[in-house]
């Protein structure tokens, strides 16, 4: 198999767990958006509250990008404040780090059935709601099988010398893997799927762990992009701001000891 070829199916592989994580997004937010609203506006009160909502939100849109977007919605209508508001930021990066860690198990067994269940559910139901469900698991399905297919596109390739130079001499400028991890994740919109593409590459030994921490923390940064790029006036971009400004002082306090980390990996 030519390099070319498995670029290209690299790519595509990639475009489908893009993909998936639309589908999932889409699927919560049409099925459940005006519930998941409605809980947001009377569940906000407190710290705590906000925190958990944080949470609970990203791990069932898959994306804290569009936790964020919401957030910062109704922050510009006034209905919540902007400390509760960071405080869902909050919440919604640790939902990212769970969504991953339940993605980054090798379920590509689960794929077909959740694929096959949702397109059921999907054609067979005329109720918006089973109508989404059935769209959120054939998203999840995708998801599970561009996972599974990166990783054994990558597996061959590991050990290519071009390829190992060309990331490690990314990897070994902890500043560009940043700014490049940042791109990507602004691009995609998605700091989910590009997480879990650098936990693939991670799995194989494609980057070194301190190369993957870093790719990482450039993901986190990206993610905090959209919303605020796509916010119209001076006071919805406070709260993506903010957010951006909270995830690049853990970037500055986490990039000196990155090399430390690696050992407890």
């Amino acid at each position: 198999m030519t390099a070319t070829i498995v670029l290209f199916e690299l790519a595509g592989y990639v475009g489908l767990l893009l993909w998936g994580t639309h589908m999932v997004t889409t699927g919560v937010q049409r099925g459940f958006g005006t519930a998941l609203r409605v809980w947001l506006e009377h569940n906000l009160s407190r710290r705590w509250q906000a925190f958990l909502a944080g949470v609970g939100i990203t791990a069932l849109l898959q994306s804290s990008t569009a936790t964020g977007l919401m957030s910062t919605a109704f922050t510009v209508n006034g209905l919540i404040g902007l400390g509760p508001a960071l405080v869902v930021m909050l919440g919604a990066n640790v939902g990212t780090t769970l969504v991953t860690q339940v993605l980054s198990y090798d379920a590509a067994m689960v794929a077909p059935p959740l694929v096959l269940a949702g397109v059921v559910a999907f054609r067979s139901f005329k109720g918006d709601r089973a109508r989404n469900t059935g769209r959120i698991a054939i998203g999840l399905g995708l998801m599970l099988l561009a996972l599974s297919g990166m990783v054994h596109e990558l597996a061959p390739i590991e050990s290519v010398p071009l390829l190992k130079g060309l990331l490690g001499a990314l990897v070994s400028e902890p500043l560009l893997a940043v700014a490049v991890a940042t791109i990507l994740t602004w691009g995609s919109h998605s700091s989910v799927a590009i997480v879990l593409l650098i936990m693939s590459l991670a799995a194989t030994h494609t980057v070194s762990p301190s190369g993957a921490l870093a790719l990482v923390l450039g993901a986190n940064i990206g993610g905090t992009l959209p919303p605020l790029f796509e916010a119209g006036s001076p006071i919805a971009r406070r709260l993506p701001l903010g957010n951006l400004l909270v995830r690049l002082v853990g970037a500055v306090a986490v990039l000196p000891f990155l090399s430390m980390c690696v050992p407890l990996l």
